[in-house]
């Protein structure tokens, strides 16, 4: 007989409510109902269907193969015929249900660990990613799409509106968003070369149990690989995803099985990595498909756990982060020297896959120096400073750069060296102390290289009180012969031949722009320009020509980032960040795609701050934004989401008022300041606001729902009902109103409808923590089992820990279990 090694799967209580859409759907298919909900009794329940004729209710009990009640399954508005027909053969179509989920659940699981699969951790990851709104509103000079300051689903109490006022996209960075960890098993593969493919598995195993006992209850763990797991949180942090991924590392060391011949004990050594969606993706993920999102994160993530195993063999990260890595910071600090090259180049460990981009300045730290008498032979050697480079050439997953220089010529930089980004301010500094020299041009497009091209600009922007410097990035190439004026053009390489169409495109820019204009190289495929003496509106009047004819004669697309001193308080050195903030924002224009450093290029760039968690440095650049123009009613808008989002409701409400002395038809600066007077308990002001946002954008959803929010708290039920039943009937309603229906419901004891409400509510968002938190309270009040109750609420305040009725719901179930321990501490998180 086989020996089987796998883990057992099972269907609980909480896999009745994750399948209940799969189980209402079966249900339906031999028996009509107008609505339905789940109890879950404590105690054990008859296994034959019960009818209540007073009320048309069907109690429908779902039992395991062992007999055991996993659940109640009500089926409200049954005819009496249709009851007669399904009550006797209820027991058999039950078998037949429960077998069919718990098929179902086999699918989705690994045999082996009884973890879920790779594909279905994808497919929830697609959903999760789908769920959150697109984080960056770019603004473009002939439309925008500015903040919305909050959704519905952020409410704080049964009735009032969310603490916080960030947006939900915001909110998505300031405090939650979906992230992915990779667990990498580092000497599994050694396990098995030892002991044998079924020993591994039987580790492999421990190691899933091990995991699935630390995960928080909202988390979907799954085995993407042989040696690897992977764990999806619906609402994360940097800070949350670490804390797990640290705690999984000390959980998962402590984990071995002895060997039964040998008797010898075997573990597994693990690395973690992490990424967060969409923080830790690149510019405009929403251009790829939801399949293809959901895979890079997962690649992403797998990228740090495989530097975190890195880290351990060469004793840490530069901030001793050891076996843990988030993909945030591996281009601050997670590079590597790979193979020195000549002419002072080296291949390095990063690339676009990382975020890495030309220009870009690493110091180099190493470990590997000769020991003194009082070190020891075991200890660490704190790392070395050895000199700098910068990116040159940027591939997917390496790179070529260039050595600036070494901090001691007797001691090289070699392979193995650690990388640690430089900030864009030390950047400034150190070109300001570089001294050019007669140099090589570079080989390829005849201008100065990079190094030396920003040694020779720090010095002669000081013989200039006004200067330009220009940034052309080619965005696109020919794919074949291109008629051009002059045989010196010939024909236009194909995209395998980057380097010569780079080098055309310099010998254009130079007859267009002038041989005297000093040029540089700045990355593989961009230019850099110095123009003293001119503004940025002359230099743009320059450059627009010259992308025509680049599109024009040699048949590719660029983008051009002009930027020019002097501009508000930037210093010279500033220039050269405030060239790229214009160069992403050209990519955002029409062509010819030139864009110079103005009010809209910062508030891009605060955009961008703010989409990667950087609150005070967005507010910081809005500032800017206005100071530029202060008729830039998005950065007015933008600035007051800023406020309102650190609790500042009054400042906020004076920045949303701006906005709308700019643009007094902006749909969501009236919601935003709606939302504002709110929060100040300004009830009337709010309501004036989300009645004109309608006014000028009658399917504005949120401002319906707010509207009904505010008749509720009133107590005018009737009026609240009105405002969401409009709210189901728009776009994307009815999934966000179901819990506001089931709010009425209770109010109006009509619990059984409350509870087929928010079991809806949780079908369209499983993460709606106000939703579980309700639930929970029903259960709870109709006596039934506290572990679901529990399991609910502990998902709310995983989702939603600033929300003190989760914790107090929390409370009543550890205290109906028993653990009254547990429950005073959830009283004290609660305040």
């Amino acid at each position: 007989m086989k020996e089987s090694t796998g883990a057992v799967i099972t269907l609980t209580r909480r896999d009745i409510i994750v399948f209940e859409q799969r189980l209402k759907n079966a249900i339906g298919s031999f028996l009509t109902f107008k609505g339905h909900s789940i109890s879950f009794p404590r105690t054990q329940h008859s296994l034959a269907a019960v009818w209540h004729a007073t009320e048309e209710k069907l109690l429908l009990p779902l039992a395991d193969t062992d007999g055991t009640i996993l659940g109640v399954f009500t089926a409200r508005g049954v005819g009496e015929d249709a009851t007669k027909m399904v009550t006797p053969l209820w027991p058999a179509l039950n078998a037949l249900i429960i077998n069919n989920l718990l098929l179902y659940k086999q699918s989705l699981c690994d045999p082996v660990t009884g973890l879920h699969s790779r594909h279905y951790l994808l497919d929830c990851m697609e959903r999760e990613i789908e769920a959150q709104r697109e984080p960056l509103p770019l603004v473009v000079a002939a439309s925008a799409d500015v903040h919305d300051l909050s959704s519905p689903a952020e409410d704080t109490t049964e009735i009032a509106p969310a603490a916080s006022a960030a947006p939900r996209e915001h909110q998505a960075f300031t405090r939650s968003s979906p992230g992915i960890l990779a667990v990498r098993m580092i000497a599994l593969r050694d396990v098995v070369r030892e002991f044998g493919y079924q020993f591994a598995d039987a580790l492999m195993l421990a190691l899933a149990k091990a995991v699935t006992a630390h995960c928080p209850e909202q988390a979907l763990a799954a085995r993407t690989g042989d040696l690897e797991f992977a764990i999806l949180l619906p609402a994360a942090t940097a800070k949350t995803c670490r804390a797990l991924a640290e705690q999984l590392v000390t959980a998962l060391h402590a984990v071995s099985l002895e060997h039964p011949l040998r008797r010898k004990r075997v573990g597994s050594m693990v690395s973690v990595g992490f990424a967060l969606y969409p923080q830790d993706m690149e510019s405009g993920p929403a251009t790829r498909p939801l399949a293809e999102r959901a895979r890079r994160l997962l690649r992403k993530a797998r990228l740090a756990a495989a530097l975190a195993g890195e880290n351990m063999q060469f004793g840490g990260g530069m901030d001793g982060s050891g076996p843990v890595m988030g993909f945030g910071r591996i281009l601050a600090e997670g590079g590597r020297v790979l193979e020195m090259l000549p002419l002072s180049r080296v291949v390095v460990s990063l690339g676009a896959s990382m975020h890495a981009r030309e220009g870009l300045r690493f110091s180099v730290w190493s470990g590997s120096y000769p020991r003194n008498a009082q070190q020891t032979t075991d200890a660490a050697l704190a790392p070395l400073y050895k000199g700098e480079v910068v990116l040159m050439d940027v591939g997917e997953n390496v790179s070529h750069a260039e050595i600036c220089h070494v901090g001691d010529p007797s001691w090289s930089i070699e392979a193995g060296d650690r990388l640690v980004l430089v900030p864009e301010e030390q950047v400034s500094m150190s070109l300001d102390t570089l001294v050019p020299h007669a140099v090589p041009r570079d080989p390829v497009t005849g201008l100065l290289r990079h190094g030396d091209f920003f040694a020779r600009w720090a010095q002669d922007r000081e013989q200039c009180d006004i200067f330009s410097l220009a940034l052309i990035r080619l965005t696109s190439q020919a794919q074949g012969p291109v008629e051009a004026e002059g045989e010196m053009y010939g024909e236009v390489f194909a995209p395998t031949q980057p380097e010569q169409l780079l080098a055309q495109a310099a010998q254009l820019c130079r007859e267009e722009l002038g041989r005297d204009v000093l040029g540089g190289r700045y990355g593989l495929d961009s230019l850099v320009f110095f123009h003293p003496h001119l503004t940025g509106e002359l230099a743009a009047q320059q450059y627009a020509p010259l992308a025509a004819a680049l599109k024009e004669r040699l048949g590719i697309d660029v983008a051009i980032g002009i930027a020019a001193h002097p501009y508000l308080d930037f210093r010279k050195s500033d220039v050269l960040d405030n060239c790229r903030k214009a160069l992403e924002y050209a990519i955002l224009l029409p062509s010819p795609h030139v864009g110079v450093m103005d009010s809209l290029a910062l508030n891009i760039s605060a955009d961008k701050r703010f989409s990667q968690g950087d609150t005070f440095g967005a507010i910081k650049e809005y500032q800017l934004a206005l100071l530029a123009d202060d008729s830039n009613d998005m950065a007015w808008n933008s600035l007051g989401v800023c406020l309102a989002g650190l609790g500042r409701h009054a400042e906020a409400e004076r920045h949303f008022t701006r906005a709308l002395a700019c643009n007094p038809k902006d749909a969501m600066a009236l919601y935003n300041l709606g939302y504002t007077c709110q929060m100040q308990n300004q009830v009337e002001a709010a309501r004036s606001y989300y009645l004109e946002c309608l006014t000028h954008a009658p399917d504005h959803l949120f401002s319906l729902i707010r509207l009904g929010q505010l008749s509720e708290s009133a107590g005018d039920a009737a009026t609240a009902r009105e405002f969401y039943e409009t709210a189901a009937k728009k776009p994307g309603g009815e999934s966000v109103t179901r819990r506001h229906f089931a709010r009425l419901c209770i109010v109006e004891k009509k619990e059984d409808e409350a509870r087929e409400h928010l079991h809806e509510a949780l079908i369209h968002d499983p993460q709606d923590a106000l939703a579980m938190q309700m639930l929970a309270r029903l259960y709870l009040d109709a006596g039934e089992d506290p572990d679901m109750a529990a399991s609910l609420a502990r998902q709310s305040v995983s989702l939603r820990p600033d929300l003190k009725s989760g914790w107090l719901q929390l409370a009543r179930a550890l205290e109906a279990m028993g653990q009254v321990a547990q429950a005073r501490e959830a009283r004290l998180n609660a305040g």
